[in-house]
C-alpha cells in the first residue's frame, strides 16, 4: 500500500491506496476473503481530482469511490482496493501519479502487491479520472491485457480497452484518437527482426581488469581466463558497491591496496584509479558471465534467462556475487553510458525516487525551519550549511533557513551535528542492531520469463519464414512494451529492496568508515525531518545550545513486507 501524506505537513496533494472499507471490516471480524467475495469479480476503484477545492478530508475522491462501489455491483463486481490521486492532474506528463502507477502494476500481476488481494479490473466514474494522456491509456490497456480480464467500467458502462472500445479523449500534446496514436507507435516500432547472439563466445575487446590477456602460444583468448592477482580485488569492489558503499569509497579502497610485494594495484593500463573507471568495471556484466548486445542482455532462447558466456566469470557459490548482485547494483545506476545501450527504466524516476545530495554538511536538508511566518504557518523551509566568515568566524559554521523571505532560524553546525548524530546512532542501535538482511522475491519473475520466451519464439518464426512479419508486428510491439514495463518494475523492486536492507544488520563501528555521502543516506532513511524552533523571546543568540528546540520526526522502521489476509493496524512512529 502507498501513502504519500506527511503528518508533519498536511497537504491536499497526496496519493494513497487501501483495502476497501467494507472488505477491511469483514476481515477484521474474522471473516475470509472468499466469503466476502461470494462469486463476484474483485476490481479496483480509481479516484482522482485535479484541483481539490472542497474543504474537508478528500471529499471529492471519497464520493467517487462511493459511486464506483455502487456501479460495480451492476456488473457482479465488487471493489476490493481503492486508489486515489488527490489534487493531481492527469493532463501533464511531468506530474507523477503514484496511485495510478501502483494500480497499473497491481493490475498487471492480478493482485495487490502487499496484501495479495486479487484485482481483475478497475472502475472509475469517468475515464478522465484514470487517463488523459496516450501513454497512460496504453499502460492501462497493457495492464488489463496481461491481467487476462480486460474489465474496465466507466460509470455504469462495461468497456474493454484491450479490444479498443474505450478510445481516449483528445488531450494536451496529443490531438486525435488512440487509434491514430497506436498506428504511429506501430510505424515507429516496425523494424527487421534480428537474432540475438546466443553462442556465449568470448567477445573481442581489450583486456579487462580481472582477466588475463591473449596468449597465442597456449591458444588463450583475451579476457578468457581470470587473472588470479586481480580477480579478488574485482570481486571485493562488486561486494562493496552491492552493500551500499559509494563509488568514492570503492575507488579510495582500491587505490590504497597493494599486492604481495608492496606494489599498488593499478588499472589495466597502469594508471591511477578513478570513480569512472571503477564504475565501468562494476557495471560491466562480463564479470558474472553476461553480455549486452543491441541494447539487451543476450538470453537463452528456451528459458529467457541470461546466457552465460564461455569465459571464466564469477561463481555465486564461491565468489558470493552473480547476476542478482549485478541487477541490484544497476537498479541504482542512472548514467546512460553505464547501461551500455540498454533502455533505462523510468519507473524509479516516476515513483519519485529520492536523490541524496552530498553537500558539505551532514544534516543540511534534513533540518527544517520552525519559525511562524506572516501567514501564521510554519515556514518549513530547508536549513542549509554556511561557512562562518568575518567577525563571526570564531563561532564556527552554521545552519540557516534557506528561504529569502524568512532567514529567521539558525544554529551552529558543531552543536547540532554532535547532538543529532548521537541521537541517530542510538536509534539505529535500538531498531536495527539485531536485524538481518532479507530479500523479498519479485512477484513478476515467471511472467517476465514467459514473455521473453514468447517474444523469442515469434522472432525465430519470422526469421525462419514460418510467419509473415506483418502478421505478428502488432503482437511483438505489445510484447516489447510489456517486457519493458516488467523490467522497469523489477528494477524498482530491486532498488526498494536495497533501500529496505540498507540499515539491517547495523553495527555502530561501521559508522566511522562511511564517507559523508553514505552517512547522509543513512540519516535520510531514519529522519523524516528535524524542525528547528526559534530561540524563545528574550533569549540570546549566544546562549548555550538547547536540544529541546529541535523536534525530531522519525521515519517508521522497515523490517520487511508482510502478506496479510486481515491487515493489522499500522505501528505508530517511534519516538527517540
Amino acid at each position: 500500500m502507498i501513502d504519500t501524506r506527511n503528518p508533519a505537513r498536511p497537504s491536499k496533494t497526496f496519493s494513497r491506496s487501501y483495502v476497501a472499507p467494507e472488505l477491511q471490516a469483514h476481515l477484521d471480524q474474522g471473516g475470509t476473503f472468499e466469503e466476502w467475495l461470494a462469486g463476484r469479480t474483485p476490481i479496483a476503484s480509481m479516484a482522482r481530482i485535479s484541483a481539490d477545492r472542497l474543504s474537508g478530508d478528500a471529499i471529492g475522491v471519497a464520493r467517487q469511490h462511493k459511486n464506483n462501489a455502487r456501479n460495480a455491483a451492476l456488473h457482479n463486481c465488487t471493489v476490493v482496493v481503492c486508489y486515489e490521486d488527490n489534487n493531481l492532474t492527469a493532463a501533464k506528463r511531468e506530474v507523477v501519479r503514484p496511485a495510478f502507477l501502483q494500480m497499473i502494476k497491481d493490475l498487471t500481476h492480478g493482485h495487490e502487491e502487499e496484501t495479495g488481494i486479487p484485482v481483475k479490473g478497475c472502475i472509475a466514474v469517468e475515464r478522465e479520472r484514470v487517463y488523459r494522456l496516450p501513454e497512460d491509456f496504453i499502460a492501462l490497456q497493457d495492464a488489463l491485457s496481461m491481467n487476462g480480464s480486460g474489465i474496465f467500467i466507466e460509470g455504469r458502462a462495461l468497456l474493454s480497452p484491450v479490444e479498443g472500445d474505450a478510445p481516449i479523449i483528445a488531450g494536451p500534446g496529443w490531438p486525435g484518437s488512440v487509434e491514430s496514436e497506436v498506428g504511429t507507435i506501430r510505424k515507429r516500432t516496425r523494424r527487421s527482426a534480428k537474432d540475438r547472439a546466443e553462442e556465449g563466445g568470448v567477445p573481442g575487446s581489450p583486456r579487462r581488469f580481472g582477466w588475463l590477456g591473449a596468449e597465442k602460444r597456449h591458444g588463450r583468448l583475451n579476457n578468457e581466463q581470470q587473472n588470479a592477482a586481480e580477480w579478488p580485488y574485482l570481486v571485493q569492489m562488486v561486494k562493496m558497491r552491492a552493500e551500499g558503499r559509494s563509488w568514492g569509497s570503492v575507488t579510495r579502497w582500491i587505490a590504497t591496496q597493494k599486492d604481495g610485494e608492496g606494489n599498488p594495484i593499478r588499472t589495466v593500463r597502469g594508471g591511477r584509479w578513478s570513480d569512472q573507471g571503477v564504475k565501468a568495471i562494476i557495471t560491466n556484466p562480463a564479470w558474472w558471465g553476461g553480455r549486452i548486445l543491441n541494447g539487451d542482455l543476450v538470453r537463452d532462447a528456451g528459458t529467457g534467462e541470461p546466457k552465460l558466456g564461455e569465459w571464466e566469470h564469477a561463481d555465486p557459490a564461491t565468489d558470493g556475487v552473480g547476476y542478482e548482485t549485478w541487477k541490484l547494483i544497476m537498479s541504482g545506476v542512472q548514467s546512460t553510458a553505464l547501461h551500455r545501450g540498454m533502455k533505462q527504466a523510468p519507473a524509479a524516476k516516476a515513483a519519485g525516487r529520492e536523490v541524496f545530495r552530498t553537500g558539505k554538511y551532514k544534516f543540511s536538508g534534513t533540518l527544517r525551519c520552525g519559525r511562524i511566518n506572516e501567514a501564521g504557518e510554519i515556514c518549513h523551509s530547508r536549513l542549509v550549511g554556511n561557512a562562518a566568515s568575518g567577525r563571526n568566524a570564531k563561532y564556527g559554521d552554521y545552519y540557516r533557513c534557506n528561504d529569502p523571505n524568512c532567514k529567521g532560524v539558525g544554529r551552529q553546525v558543531a552543536s547540532v551535528d554532535a547532538y543529532l548524530e548521537e541521537l541517530v546512532l542510538s536509534y539505529l542501535d535500538e531498531h536495527y542492531a539485531d536485524t538481518e538482511p532479507s530479500t523479498t522475491p519479485w512477484r513478476g519473475m515467471e511472467k517476465l520469463a514467459g514473455l521473453r520466451v514468447q517474444h523469442k519464439k515469434i522472432q525465430d518464426s519470422v526469421a525462419d519464414g514460418e510467419v509473415d512479419w506483418d502478421d505478428v508486428h502488432d503482437m511483438l510491439t505489445r510484447l516489447n512494451r510489456n517486457i519493458r514495463t516488467l523490467e522497469a518494475e523489477e528494477q524498482e523492486h530491486l532498488a526498494a529492496e536495497a533501500k529496505r536492507n540498507l540499515l539491517r544488520g547495523w553495527r555502530r563501528e561501521s559508522w566511522e568508515g562511511k564517507d559523508l555521502a553514505e552517512k547522509k543516506e543513512v540519516i535520510s532513511h531514519v529522519l523524516a525531518a528535524v524542525i528547528v524552533l526559534p530561540i524563545p523571546e528574550g533569549g540570546s543568540d549566544k546562549a548555550p545550545f538547547d536540544p529541546t528546540l529541535l523536534k525530531v520526526n522519525w521515519r517508521q522502521p522497515s523490517h520487511g513486507r508482510v502478506v496479510i489476509a486481515a491487515p493489522a493496524p499500522p505501528h505508530p512512529h517511534p519516538q527517540p
